[in-house]
């Protein structure tokens, strides 16, 4: 359970103080909330017997973000910084978040900041769209973000975990936002093997293209092997829809040039630590202590 961020009244003591005075007053005002029903098909594809979380799609700052986990034990709502450089976020557009986060890890966890997204949850006319206050932080997940109980409760939503899918009023009618169960399970699956790793990559949509960290550039139409290297394996593709002279040219621009491609991992003198790394997780506290010998047997 995520404790922290801006629920249970604000960040100053007084004004939590408050909060939990108010549950102790006495009312005869009830919420103005509709009638939401699960029936059996919203559960259609979905395998029973699961305990799998909800993880959904939605739209963020005009980017489709998979890997949002819809976390009803978290009182805060998390954009991690790998998805928050992704989106092409400036850090100088984050405002300062004075608390700290409880229940990521072994550790508190301290917040970069924290920054004001347009985020919109639905389809079509259904949709509904609201400016939630993520809390960004630096660490690993397998998630790209963490919806909690603030936005929830704002979108006056109801979660199903039976139905993996969630359930908010809209003028138009009652919206389902439903969850993907392999992708879920997927996720869950590699969280556990996450800890003591290297960050993962996030996988985002921008403007409809997936993408892995970059969008790579996709050759148009058919293409044929060609072979610029003294070796037949040391090989690429070129457009097989060239015209002749040009086709000829290009494969000797290449030929001359295929000192630049990659054959083996000798022929790359460094990678960038940004893109690849490990690393050896230490707690920052501990006191570096020499390991008894032990003797083993034959």
């Amino acid at each position: 359970m995520i404790s922290g961020g801006f629920a249970g009244g604000g960040l100053t003591k007084l004004s939590r103080k408050r909060h939990l005075k108010r549950v102790y007053q006495v009312g005869n005002d009830s919420p103005d909330l509709p009638t939401i029903s699960f029936t059996k098909e919203d559960g259609q594809g979905i395998v029973p017997g699961h305990d799998d979380p909800v993880v959904i799609t939605m739209i963020l700052a005009n980017s489709n973000l998979h890997r949002t986990l819809v976390d009803q034990g978290s009182s805060a709502n998390i954009l991690f910084k790998p998805v928050f450089d992704k989106l092409g976020l400036d850090e100088r557009e984050l405002k300062a978040f004075p608390d700290t986060l409880y229940g990521l890890g072994d550790v508190p966890i301290k917040p970069l900041g924290y920054i004001p997204l347009h985020t919109t949850f639905g389809k079509g006319e259904n949709s509904k769209t609201l400016s939630i206050d993520f809390i960004v932080i630096d660490v690993g997940s397998m998630y790209n973000a963490l919806i909690g109980r603030t936005t929830l409760n704002r979108l006056r939503a109801m979660v199903s975990t039976p139905h993996l899918c969630m359930k908010f009023p809209t003028p138009k009618g009652i919206e389902t936002v439903r969850g993907d169960q392999k992708l879920a399970r997927k996720y869950y699956n590699e969280s556990l093997n996450l800890r003591g790793k290297s960050k993962e990559v996030h996988t985002i949509e921008l403007g409809g293209i997936k993408a892995r960290e970059e969008l790579r550039p996709q050759p148009g139409g058919r293409t044929e092997k060609v072979q610029i290297g003294k070796e037949e394996e040391k090989t690429t593709n070129i457009g097989a829809s060239l015209g002749e002279d040009l086709k000829q040219r290009l494969i000797k621009l290449l030929q001359q040039n295929s000192d630049l491609f990659a054959w083996k991992a000798s022929d790359m003198p460094g990678i960038d630590p940004w893109l690849m790394s490990h690393k050896l997780s230490v707690h920052p506290g501990s006191r570096p202590v020499q390991q008894r010998r032990r003797k083993l047997g034959a």
